[in-house]
Formats: structure tokens, C-alpha cells, sequence
């Protein structure tokens, strides 16, 4: 019989929780590790679209990359939507784990996922730091315009572009999700673009002064592309284990 808790080292194996920043709120949200797991449904985050889509499938457990409770709630009411949302799961006895920054900073994590979703090669850590969020890799020569046609094409969403966009791109650096704090960093490594989900406008006005092209490409978009290499890492391990459990994605709003 498949636990909750099981389902939880798979997850620690992928993305280890140790790895998660002090300010997050990661692992075993809601539910019980003993809990009897018999199908898993994989999301971006949890809303009530995804729990009714988990529910259609007769899952007890989702595992999303966002997580819930971040505002230190010190009630269950329904007044809210996250009260609802929270009241909604416990009354379906539904298990949740969140994998937040440790899945970001993990290999084969949200951002090697980014990263290979945009063709980049020679991908490293920044500084050779195997913990570093921010990737760094190479492209073929291309203007900035041909890379954010590329960046638009493969993620699906509008991306807004900061700096000359006739700049020839060789290097790129990326971080997904929001991601203008790493901006600087990725200056400083000698890139030519820096593509996050969102950061500040006046930070890309002042980058782009600086000669570093930034491209903003959407907060869910650059993290959904994470959302199936954990899906299938964690229907490999079921399957390794003979385990009959079934492991769902949502991807785009597109169930499988």
C-alpha cells in the first residue's frame, strides 16, 4: 500500500527539502503522512480547478510547485478564497506536498527544465554552484528578436522585451518564475539575455542601459514547463516499486 509519506521521499529525491530557502513553506501541507495514496495529480499550483480535475481522477494526493499558507493564517474560515480552497481539501481528505524553491534549485529541476525548453547548451550553474538557482548557457548566434520569437514559440505566452533586439545573443541566462533579484548576477556572468517570468520595470529599463537584453516571458509560464518532468519522475519510481498508482499532470489546463 502507497503512503503519503512514500510519495514525500520521491519528491525529497527530486527536489530535497533541505534545499528549500528559510522563507518558504515547503513539504506535507495538508493531509497525513500515513494516509493511503491511490492516485497522484501533479499541478502548478492548487486552485479549485485543479483539485475538482484531482478529484475526477480519484487522486488523494496533489503535488504542486506553489504552495499554500504563506501569509502565517491563523484561521479556516471561508471568507477567503484560500480559506475556502483550504476548507474544500480537508473535506475531501485530500493530501497535498509542495515542492517550491528546492524544486527550482534541484537538477532536472523547474529551471534545467526552462533551460533545455529553450534550446540552451553548455548549461551551468552560475559561479559552478551546484545549488544556484540561475542557469547559464549557450545558444546559437541569433538577435535578441529571433531569441524572443524562440522564447515566445516554446513557452506559449506573450514576452515582453527590454533592450536592443537586434543585440546578438551567444549567451543566456535564466531564472523562472520572478526573478528580478538574479538580474545583476546574470550581467555580471557575461550573458546577453536574461529571461525570468516577471521583475521589475524600471530594473529592466536600467539592465537594458547596462546592455543586458531581459525578457519577461510570464511567472506560470516559466515554471509550467516543470510541471511534467515531475510527473514523470514520480511515475517512474511508482512503476520501479510495482506500485498500481497512477500520477497526473496539469499542463496549461490540459489534463492527462
Amino acid at each position: 500500500m502507497l503512503k503519503v509519506k512514500d510519495v514525500y521521499g520521491w519528491v525529497d529525491e527530486i527536489a530535497p527539502f533541505d534545499k528549500a530557502e528559510s522563507w518558504d513553506n515547503v513539504g506535507l501541507l495538508c493531509g497525513s503522512m500515513e494516509n493511503e495514496v491511490q492516485a497522484i495529480f501533479c499541478a502548478l499550483e492548487l486552485n479549485d480547478e485543479v483539485l475538482d480535475a484531482a478529484l475526477e481522477k480519484g487522486c488523494s494526493l496533489i503535488v504542486t510547485h506553489h504552495p499554500i499558507l504563506f501569509g502565517g493564517r491563523k484561521n479556516l474560515c471561508e471568507d477567503t478564497a484560500e480559506g475556502r480552497l483550504l476548507c474544500r481539501l480537508v473535506r475531501a481528505h485530500m493530501n497535498l506536498i509542495a515542492a517550491h524553491t528546492n524544486y527550482d534549485v534541484a537538477a532536472g529541476g523547474v529551471n534545467d527544465c526552462l533551460a533545455e525548453a529553450l534550446g540552451l547548451t553548455n548549461v551551468q550553474c552560475v559561479d559552478g554552484d551546484e545549488e544556484a538557482i540561475l542557469r547559464i548557457g549557450d545558444v546559437e548566434p541569433m538577435t535578441a528578436a529571433a531569441f524572443a520569437a524562440r522564447v515566445t514559440e516554446r513557452l506559449g505566452d506573450v514576452v515582453r522585451v527590454y533592450g536592443d533586439r537586434q543585440k546578438t545573443v551567444r549567451r543566456v541566462a535564466l531564472v523562472g518564475g520572478a526573478g528580478g533579484e538574479y538580474a545583476q548576477t546574470a550581467l555580471k556572468a557575461g550573458a546577453d539575455v536574461y529571461v525570468t517570468g516577471e521583475m521589475r520595470y524600471h530594473d529592466a529599463v536600467s539592465l537594458a542601459a547596462e546592455g543586458l537584453v531581459t525578457m519577461q516571458a510570464g511567472h506560470d509560464s516559466t515554471e509550467q514547463i516543470a510541471v511534467k518532468p515531475l510527473r514523470n519522475g514520480l511515475q517512474m519510481r511508482a512503476n520501479a516499486l510495482q506500485y498500481n498508482v497512477k500520477v497526473y499532470a496539469n499542463d496549461l489546463g490540459v489534463e492527462e
